[in-house]
């Protein structure tokens, strides 16, 4: 199934900036009207497609009533609001009208309504959320960012495993490098979770390079950080926060020393590219059934366009199905204890 499911009123300038995004995905050439189904209250939904001169047709519209708002708990908008946005479009990748679903809403309801509502992939006990950044040599995966901050350790194993499957089948990298994110590269270093998480992943059929320092994670030594989901979105945001604030710096000090703008341009035009979040869109909550992916709660037209982009080609890559066989592979077993 190749139809992409958008959360049409998710994130803070929502619908504008989603139905914007649709319609610069449409002109790009990303996907194809009768590729997009958009959940939210219909008619807030279809107005905002006449603001930006989206034509109606092929496009469906899923009427989602329910509306959330900042203080709804996962809880309340499982149980209270059964038919908002996220509900709706999880819905429609459980039934199969779709394979695969993108929000910008509350990163703890996506979590909660796609585990509960699509499942968990064989073998997988817990999903992680999975981020592409641009590193120095190539991109890398950090996972998980954001869906389990207090995890065991067969589950950064398996975070291993699900994050070398997908990087290797979606940038064609046979044996990708997996690093487990620590406070120093010697064996013995980090907490009893960390050191048990290592010792699960030496015995895992994977390119496993052990711990990795924070100084490392942009160089490019792997391809895979893994993290739980605490430390891996501190990681994310400072990340982020840090790049703004050297780029805000940098183009401030360009500007004072006169260097023309068109050579400011260029280099904007070069750099951007490699830590702007919009680049790949979204973040994958790999571990469940079906593709979904997460976006900034900031994002823009750009964002909703790559998002959707990068659901479409995560589809056509397989992502889940590699997934399942190297779990099925690996000596892990199936099922844990008090998973």
């Amino acid at each position: 199934m190749t139809k992409v499911v958008l959360d049409a009123v998710g994130g803070d300038y929502a619908p504008k900036e989603c139905v914007a995004g649709v319609a610069l995905a449409l002109q790009r050439g990303f996907a194809r009207a009768d590729q997009l189904i958009l959940t939210g209250p219909h008619e807030l939904v279809a107005a905002a497609l006449r603001d930006q001169a989206v034509a109606l047709d092929g496009l469906t519209i899923v009427d989602a009533p329910d509306t959330l708002v900042e203080g709804d708990t996962p809880t309340d908008a499982m149980r209270k609001k059964p038919r908002n946005s996220i509900a709706v479009g999880v819905q429609e990748v459980k039934e199969g009208r779709a394979g695969a679903f993108v929000s910008a809403g509350s990163t703890g309801t996506v979590v909660a309504a796609a585990t509960l509502g699509l499942g968990c992939l064989e073998g997988i006990r817990r999903p992680a959320i999975g981020a592409i950044i641009h590193g120095e040599k190539h991109p890398f995966l950090v996972l998980d960012v954001g869906a389990n901050p207090q995890p065991k350790a067969h589950h950064l194993a398996q975070y291993a495993l699900m994050g070398s499957a997908y990087y290797g089948g979606t940038f064609g990298i046979k044996e990708p490098k997996v690093g487990l994110l620590n406070i120093g590269s010697e064996e013995l270093k980090g907490t009893p979770l960390v050191r048990e998480a290592r010792a699960l992943m030496k015995q895992l059929p994977i390119n496993f390079h052990g711990n990795v320092e924070g100084l490392e994670v942009f160089t490019g030594d792997c391809h895979v950080v893994v993290s739980d989901g605490f430390t891996g979105n501190v990681l994310l945001k400072v990340s982020e926060g840090v790049a703004e604030y050297v780029l805000r710096i940098t183009f401030g000090l360009m500007q004072r020393a006169a260097i023309e703008p068109a050579k400011i341009g260029q280099v904007k035009k070069e750099i951007m590219p490699r830590v702007d979040f919009s680049e790949y869109g979204g973040a994958l909550l790999l571990g469940v059934q079906g593709i979904v992916t997460i976006c900034h709660g900031r994002s823009h037209a750009p964002a909703f366009a790559n998002a959707i982009r990068f659901a479409l080609r995560a589809m056509d890559a397989e992502v889940n199905k590699h997934i399942v066989e190297a779990v099925r592979a690996s000596a892990m077993p199936q099922s844990e204890p008090n998973a």
